[in-house]
């Protein structure tokens, strides 16, 4: 052989080895990219479950309180759905390598019995003491199967990650997302999921704004003397930022790192947004309420009773919901956030507030305290009553008398919401204790 030609092979050789190398490292690179897409979509899906099966436990549990037959049609058409959404999002993981194998059968008999339960209410009958047994049952292993999945999602969040044989911890950092907030409700969702919205919030934020309805118009130099007197600055520090025209329009300022929205109409704080952090706690969460109710004073937000508090990264959030009389209005809700360093208000939410406040006719419910307490599940204790009125999702509200109790066997704690004029449950909401204050779901 010549050496030219020597040199021609060798040549070939070396650019063959170069493509098969090249080849090899992107088929390397595209099965490392299709394996953390396949981890990322696991982990999605793990999720996915964890969120349903919190949900069939609540929706489980207050079957289990329900003393109506409206109310158990309603709640086992919800855990129908969530059964088969939690079936979809077990479909999409390596059940047996997870030692979720037993899980699938016990949501879909979970359906199963919804829609039994369903079926037989509408057609007019009785949930039977054992059925309800079967409830308690079904309860308890939600319970440990929502625990059990909790603990793979918390192994999962501290850098885990599930592959097709099982879960490798501390493989790769899970990363968690975060949403850049840009409305008053959305400052709120760094805090817990549970925290207590008054309850009912959700139903009040989609309609035309009723507390502002025929308030004269303010301009933007009128705004900000209001801006800068609730954030306690001069007019000359408070910057403009823009206008919001949305369901609730607003003019927005900004003070360092505190953005505060002031409604066109009216000239009422709509929201103040806080992006910074407190470090240090120094105040009781007494006084963060004390503070929060004199502040609401000061904006204009006459007679507001506190609901609830979350303390949560050093602020206390407080629910404030309008109270007139012996009744409270849960629509009317506004949410202050407190410093726990200073005693300082960092945030404040009052959309609910002014989407919903109104004058209102007397409550005229004809179910007494006495009438309303029998009514309620054998297998709950009332320790307490009042009246209230709930927003509806369709955007009407229910004079109802609301039941605090106490479950028999579990000392669990319930607020049951029977409408004052025909005794038929509204709604149930579970109760929560922690270290940082009151949660419900």
């Amino acid at each position: 052989m010549t050496k030219r030609n020597y040199i021609r092979v060798y040549s070939y050789a070396l650019a063959l080895v170069l493509t098969l190398a090249a080849l090899s490292i992107i088929n390397m690179n595209m099965a490392r990219s299709y394996k953390a897409q396949l981890e990322l979509s696991y982990q999605q899906s793990l999720n996915e479950l964890s969120e349903n099966l919190d949900s069939i436990e609540t929706n489980l549990t207050k079957s289990v309180y329900s003393g109506s037959d409206k109310m158990m049609l309603e709640l086992s058409s919800q855990l129908f759905a969530e059964c088969s959404e939690a079936k979809d999002a077990l479909s999409r993981l390596p059940v047996s390598h997870l030692g979720l194998s037993s899980t699938y059968k016990f949501i879909s008999q979970s359906a199963d019995y919804a829609s039994y339960l369903a079926q037989k209410i509408a057609s007019g009958k009785e949930i039977s003491k054992k059925e309800h047994e079967n409830l308690c049952t079904m309860l308890n292993y939600a319970k440990e199967l929502n625990d059990s999945v909790s603990s793979i999602v918390d192994v999962c969040n501290n850098g885990g990650v599930i592959t097709g044989s099982g879960i490798k911890a501390n493989e790769i950092e899970v990363k968690t997302l975060s949403t850049n907030m840009t409305t008053a409700e959305d400052s709120f969702k760094d805090y817990p999921t549970l925290l207590y919205d008054g309850p009912f919030a959700d139903a009040v934020l989609n309609k035309e704004p009723q507390f502002i309805k025929g308030k004269d118009s303010f301009s933007k130099e009128e705004a900000r003397d209001i801006a800068a007197s609730a954030l306690d600055v001069s007019a000359s520090e408070v910057s403009f930022e823009s206008e919001e025209n949305a369901t609730l329009p607003c003019y927005v300022f900004k003070y360092g790192q505190r953005t505060i929205g002031i409604t066109k109409k009216g000239g009422f704080v709509a929201y103040i947004l806080y992006s910074g952090k407190i470090s240090k706690s120094k105040i009781s969460e007494e006084n963060a309420v004390n503070l929060a109710k004199k502040y609401l004073d000061k904006l204009g937000y006459e007679n507001m009773k506190t609901s609830y508090y979350m303390t949560s990264g050093n602020i206390c959030v407080i629910n404030f919901a309008y109270s007139a009389g012996s009744t409270t209005y849960y629509g009317d809700l506004i949410k202050v956030g407190v410093s726990m360093g200073n005693g300082r208000i960092v945030s404040l939410e009052a959309k609910g507030y002014i989407m919903n406040h109104k004058d209102r006719s007397d409550f005229t419910g004809a179910v007494s305290e006495k009438k309303a307490r029998s009514l309620v599940s054998p297998y709950l204790t009332v320790i307490d009553t009042k009246k209230c009125v709930i927003p509806k999702n369709n955007g009407t509200e229910v004079q109802c008398i609301e039941l605090h109790c106490e479950s028999k066997d579990t000392n669990e704690e319930v607020l049951i919401y029977l409408n004052a004029k025909t005794g038929e449950e509204e709604d149930i909401m579970m109760l929560l204790y922690s270290d940082g204050g009151t949660l419900t779901k």
